[in-house]
């Protein structure tokens, strides 16, 4: 695509540069009735364009490659001046009367001095002499404008080409970083799916002993959660009501393991908007909160709050604190380390996770952008 863009500004350039004779002398006819239309003066000057062409064709296609792609300094520098050189002379070749452009012959008036002969006079008007067949060339005023001219064009075409060239390795950069990205993301999804599993089983595992019935029934909630786990957590958005219809599931099978000791709320509004979310982003703190913040012998309580406002949604988590070492823990568990490096791959500057430690509470506030 840079590519294309790049040579459709060098057609439109050129295509501009071999209309320019034609309205230059358009506007000087407009300007002066006594100018007539040349073909010569048109001709002359396209002799000149495609002189210019043929020599940036060779710097684009030949010799700025060598500088872009090979880096090789020194080869290019010295193929671009003998280019330079090369499309001077053709230039002073093919440029009309050069050599009377020059050394333009001088023109006597009325006044002219008396005692002049008629032969003085012709040898005055005539042209200077022709060095080896051809135009005599010298490095003067004319030279020094096709000089600067060619550098122009040369530096005019590097700088285009150097700036697609970032643009394309900017392109390329990104789709690196975005394949990255997501590969990572994918890993750290499944991480969370082991790990989300192994403390479920758990939990199950505990009532098995203790109520078989509730454990039967705690099978069928997690084969829900499990199916949530896998036709969801693969997609890059979930609608939030699934993911908050996972965290009803999830929070209904953590409470047939506890007794009336242990208060569990999940406070969400009964209408949602139609918005979308990472899927597996919001269980991990509450995965925390039940495993850390639960005791069968002290009243313990998880309070667990969903409020999408506007296009953000503000979650927050609080739970009973138990035992220090198990907060320890807690801070440098897998489940945690994953939800922030998410959370910096998903959001980058652009959430708010707020966690703070009281000596009987652990609260977690977390602030995320929704996606419509």
């Amino acid at each position: 695509m840079n590519y294309r863009k790049e040579h459709i500004i060098y057609t439109l350039m050129w295509i501009a540069l071999y209309l320019s004779p034609l309205m230059s002398i358009y506007m000087r006819m407009s300007g002066n009735p006594h100018i007539d239309f040349s073909w010569d003066e048109i001709i002359n000057a396209w002799k000149f364009n495609t002189v210019w062409i043929v020599m940036f064709a060779i710097h684009n296609f030949l010799l700025a490659p060598l500088l872009i792609i090979k880096r090789r300094t020194w080869l290019y520098t010295a193929l671009a001046v003998a280019l330079l050189v090369a499309t001077m002379f053709t230039l002073s070749v093919i440029r009309p009367s050069d050599s009377r452009m020059l050394h333009a012959p001088q023109r006597y008036e009325c006044c002219e001095q008396d005692g002049m002969d008629a032969e003085m006079k012709a040898s005055k008007q005539q042209p200077p002499p022709m060095r080896g067949g051809g135009p005599l060339v010298m490095f003067g005023p004319g030279e020094m404008v096709l000089f600067f001219g060619g550098l122009l064009l040369m530096g005019m075409n590097l700088g285009v080409k150097l700036y697609f060239r970032s643009q394309e390795d900017a392109d390329i950069l990104s789709q690196i970083e975005k394949h990255a990205l997501e590969r990572q993301l994918q890993y750290l999804k499944y991480q969370v799916n082991p790990h989300f599993l192994m403390n479920t089983l758990n939990n199950i595992h505990a009532l098995v002993d203790i109520d078989p019935e509730r454990a039967k029934t705690s099978i069928v909630e997690l084969s829900k959660l499990m199916r949530y786990v896998l036709y969801e957590g693969n997609n890059r958005l979930t609608p939030l009501s699934r993911e908050v219809q996972f965290l009803r599931n999830y929070v209904q099978l953590m409470s047939m393991r506890y007794t009336g000791n242990v208060s569990i709320s999940l406070d969400v509004p009964e209408v949602l908007p139609d918005s979308m979310l990472p899927p597996l982003l919001l269980v991990i703190f509450v995965e925390n909160a039940f495993k850390h913040g639960i005791s069968y012998r002290t009243k313990s309580f998880v309070e667990i709050s969903l409020q999408p406002h506007g296009d953000r949604l503000l979650f927050s988590c609080r739970n009973s604190r138990q035992q220090k070492p198990q907060d320890e823990n807690m801070k440098g568990g897998v489940g945690l380390s994953n939800v922030r490096r998410r959370l910096d791959l998903l959001f980058p500057g652009n959430y708010t996770l707020d966690i703070k430690e009281q000596e009987d509470t652990y609260t977690v506030h977390l602030d995320i952008p929704l996606t419509n």
